[in-house]
Parts: C-alpha cells; structure tokens; sequence
C-alpha cells in the first residue's frame, strides 16, 4: 500500500471542514444583519448604563411632548370648544400624570442613595415604557386637531389678526427698554440675567414675524401655500411676548424681593436678640459656644448686607441671610423648647416658601424658554422641587414645612444651575459669591 493513502481522506476531511465554517460563518453574518435591520431581537441584554441613557433621552422628549400637546390643546380648545376636546383633555391630564411618575423614578436613579442593578433596570424600562405611551397617545390626539384646524383655517383672517398681534407686541418694546433701564440701575446683572436679551430677543422674533407675514401674504396671493409662514410667525410673536412677559415678571419678581429682604433682616434682627437670651440662659457649654459662633456668622453677613453699596441680587441676599439663619436654629435647637422652635418655624415658613417659589418660577421659565436645549436632569430635579414644594405646602408640622420648603429652594437652584449649562456659556451662571 502506497505511504500517501491517507491523502485523499484528508482532503475529504479539510472540504468538508471548510464547508462548515464558511455555513457558520454566514449565518452569523445574516443574523447580525437581521439583528441591525430589527428584523429579530438581540438576545444580548443591552448594559445598564445604555438603558439609563435611553431612559434620560426618553423623558426629555416626553416633557416636550406635553408642553407641546398643551399648546395644542389650548389651540384646540379655544378653536372647537371643551366638549369637542375632552378625549384631548384626558390624554394631556393622563400624561402629566405619567410623566410626573417618570420624573420620580428618575430621581431616584439620580439620588445618592444607592441602587441595586434590578431596580436601576426595572425604573429606567418604566420610564421608557410611560414615556413613549403617554407621546403615542398625545400625537394620537394633536395629529386630530392638526387635521381639523388645518381644514378649518382661514387664511386671510389668521394674517390680518397676526398683524394687529405683532403690531401691538412692537408697541411693549420702548416700556420694555425702560423697565430694563431700571433693572439695571437698581439690581445687579445676576439677578436678572436670564432676562438681560429680552429686548433684543423680542425685535428678533418680531423681525421674524414680519418677514414671514410677508411670505404669507404674498402666498395669500398665489397657488403657493401660505399656512407654513402662518405658524412661523405666530411662533416668532408668541417668543417675542414671552420675552416681554418674562422681563416683566422679573421686575415684579425683584421688587417683591426687595420687600422680602427688608422683612428677611428684620426677621433676623429679632432672631439674633432671642438668641443672646438663649446663649446666656443655656446650662450647657458647648450649645452656648455653638450658638455664639452662629450668631457670630449671622451678624457677619447682615452687616455685609446693610453697608453694600451698588446695584444688589436681593434674592441672592435672602438665600445668603436665610443660610445663616438656618445655621443658628440649628445651634438654638438644644436650647430651644419645641413650642418655641414651632412658633419660629411658623415665622420662618412664609419666607422659606417665598425663596422656593421665587427660584422655581425663574428655573422654570428658563428651562421653558430654552427647552430644545435642556436635558434630562435639570428637568428631574425640577420635577423634584415641585414635587417638595407639594410636601411643604402639605406638611401639618412646621418645622417640618420649613425644612422641605429650604430644600425645594436648593433643589430649584441645583436645576438652573444644571439647565444654564446644558444651554451652553451663554447663559451659564454667574458666580455667587461663596
């Protein structure tokens, strides 16, 4: 027998082999295909860390689909009626609903309290899942009511009306340079700095109202359809007021504040005398030291207060008092009788609430001016104010209101501070001075 007789096997063997891995090799190849195409499920699990991404993505573009499916249903409503409406009505309060739960569960991802992997997957697929519901449902809607005020407009009575909107709009614009004269002169440029382009956002929307009236009345006039420019310009007039209205807001914003201060530091006048009779009564050593060092701190910065000169950030100021305040309390709280710490907690809460709303309105009109700009977080710890501005406002306990409203007030910072900068250097925020 020859020496070479196992040769022919081994080619047989080799074919063979060659067969099979260029089979596996291309079923692979069509399964990844079928994988990138959707046409069947990846059975790898995707990582956490992806889903949370998603999960983040998800609600801010849920967010934006309520505010604008509320849009829509105020146009809707104003156009057809309430009853024509109510299914739209019930889908945007269904939707808020949801969409408050969402923000919820994110918060509890962003939190500090740690997480196990099953709930960081289990919340961040409930987010997803109510998020692309509640915008299913919302499109569902708003695509109805497109369809019906498209059918229904009136073209050339939308463009006379959008003329008598803009006309009046330009009429606010030498008030609106006066009022932001004065805001310059009498604050400083952080407490208003969200509203510092107002005028010159609103002759720019207004600009651009203009040329769009013009494209849709010379559209008016030809085959070519003038609804497009329509929107476009009542898009732009709707940006010009609100600039306008935000800078009104502001004035009054501050010139409350002003009043607030003044009760702010006389508040704290008084709290520094008890405090004088509580140090010197104290048995305790170590609580009279403590309290000695915070009334310290506190006499510190009302004095810092009282002799500034200049444009001020009354806000700011308050926040800076009340910080101080809040430190003394917690120094007082041994010497203090819990009747006593009641009653100063009822005192305080009228203030703290005012902090709290005061910085809520303004991050939320921040975040609602440039929300294609602004991400998941800031929105969830706005979310998250709200929802401890709710548990203030319902807390039977006042110390207890206190607290919650003080830390509403932090959160509500912490989310303009996070929206100013996902808004980009613009209008990041300005140092505070700590």
């Amino acid at each position: 027998m020859s020496s070479l007789w196992w040769v022919p096997s081994l080619v047989v063997f080799g074919t063979t082999a060659l067969i099979v891995v260029g089979i596996v090799v291309a079923v692979r190849a069509r399964r990844r295909t079928a994988i990138a195409s959707g046409r069947i499920a990846d059975p790898r699990p995707e990582s956490i860390e992806q889903l949370e991404v998603r999960a983040g993505q998800a609600l801010v573009h849920a967010d934006e689909a309520v505010r604008r499916g509320t849009e829509e249903h105020a146009f809707a409503a104003a156009q057809f009626g309430a009853a024509a409406t109510s299914a739209f009505t019930a889908a945007l309060d269904n939707a808020r609903g949801r969409l408050s739960e969402a923000f919820e569960l994110r918060q509890r991802l962003s939190d500090v309290t740690p997480d196990t992997d099953a709930d960081r997957r289990s919340w961040s697929a409930r987010i997803l899942e109510a998020c692309t519901e509640l915008e299913a449902a919302l499109e569902q809607q708003t695509t109805t009511f497109v369809d019906k005020r498209s059918q229904e407009r009136n073209a050339p009575d939308r463009l006379a009306a959008l003329r008598t909107v803009r006309a009046q709009i330009n009429e606010r614009i030498p008030d609106a340079e006066a009022r932001l004269a004065r805001l310059t002169k009498l604050y400083a440029a952080q407490a208003f700095a969200d509203q510092r382009d107002a005028v010159s956002t609103a002759r720019a929307q207004l600009a651009v109202a203009a040329d769009e009236i013009k494209r849709a009345d010379a559209a008016a006039s030809t085959a070519d359809p003038a609804v497009p420019s329509l929107e476009k310009a009542e898009s732009a007039c709707n940006a010009a007021a609100s600039a306008l209205d935000s800078l009104a807001r502001a004035e009054e914003r501050l010139a409350a504040a002003d009043a607030e201060l003044r009760s702010t530091i006389a508040e704290a006048e008084r709290g520094l005398t008890e405090a004088a009779e509580l140090r010197d009564a104290s048995g305790i050593p170590e609580a009279a030291e403590r309290i000695a060092a915070a009334m310290v701190e506190l006499r510190a910065v009302l004095d810092t207060v009282t002799s500034a000169a200049g444009p001020q950030a009354p806000l700011h100021t308050i926040d800076t008092v009340r910080s101080a305040q809040a430190t003394l309390d917690d120094a007082l709280a041994s010497a203090r009788s819990a009747q006593r710490r009641i009653d100063n907690a009822r005192e305080a809460l009228s203030g703290a609430l005012f902090s709290a709303h005061s910085h809520l309105d303004s991050t939320r009109e921040f975040i609602s001016a440039n929300r294609g700009r602004v991400g998941a977080d800031a929105r969830t710890r706005l979310a998250e104010a709200e929802r401890q501005l709710a548990l203030a406002d319902a807390a039977a306990d006042p110390v207890e209101a206190v607290d919650i409203a003080r830390r509403t007030a932090r959160l509500a910072q912490d989310a303009g501070d996070l929206a100013r900068y996902d808004a980009g250097p613009r209008t990041a925020p300005l140092m505070r001075g700590r």
